[in-house]
């Protein structure tokens, strides 16, 4: 059954695929499964194949609900400014990129099952407009960089494309949250610029939305 297009019942899909980030995050946060310290002590104590690790928890981020910002401070501290953001950078991307491929492989088949083509040219109208902006902005906000990695995948954006908006939003996120974790000495110390990090892309979207508009 088609959704009629007018409903613009597309833009219910990142809400979507947000929601299930969310989710699995409350949930590994309620039972422990996984929490901040005990990934802090499996890098601690995972020489020499540490660099190794952060790369997969990187990558593995889109189902575990591990905050690439602190995966990425934690390779700061590790291994020093440059050395932590190269590691966050090759994660980051690799991640993105496995969410990108298995969206557009197996995603957009199920999504022609509830949206009309009309709906679907609405829905590349607006990411043709915004998406690639906002791909860029998330990638400093924990789940919404995944959640917009996974529905660019749904869009009609070419692969390289997506490489190249990926590439540029991740590079100076992996130095700024890279930085930081090299200079500051305790986790303790770690929340201002973990939020700092978060509140910028707002601040960003906001200013341009309104120039925009103007």
């Amino acid at each position: 059954m088609h959704i009629k297009s007018e409903k613009n019942y597309w833009k219910l899909i990142p809400i979507i695929i947000f929601t299930v980030f969310l989710i699995i995050y409350i949930i590994f946060e309620l039972t422990g499964i996984l929490t901040l310290s005990q990934v802090k002590e499996i890098l601690q104590q995972s020489q020499p194949y540490t660099a190794l690790i952060i790369i997969g928890l990187l990558i593995i981020d889109l189902i575990l609900p591990i905050p690439s910002s602190v995966v990425m401070t934690f390779s700061g501290s590790i291994y020093e400014f440059m050395g932590g953001a190269i590691l966050g950078t090759i994660g980051s991307i690799t991640g993105s990129t496995i969410g990108f491929i298995i969206f557009r492989k197996k995603g957009f088949k199920i999504i022609k099952k509830f949206i009309n083509q009309n709906e679907q040219k609405s829905m590349n109208k607006w990411f043709n407009s915004y998406g690639e902006g906002i791909i860029i902005l998330s990638r400093m906000v924990p789940m919404l960089a995944e959640t917009m990695s996974c529905f660019a995948g749904l869009t009609k954006i070419s692969f390289k494309r997506f490489l190249l908006f990926i590439t540029i939003g991740t590079i100076p996120v992996s130095l700024y949250y890279s930085y930081f974790g090299s200079q500051l000495k305790t986790v303790s110390e770690w929340p201002i610029p973990l939020a700092v990090g978060v509140i910028i892309p707002g601040v960003i979207w906001i200013i341009l939305k309104n120039k925009m508009k103007k």
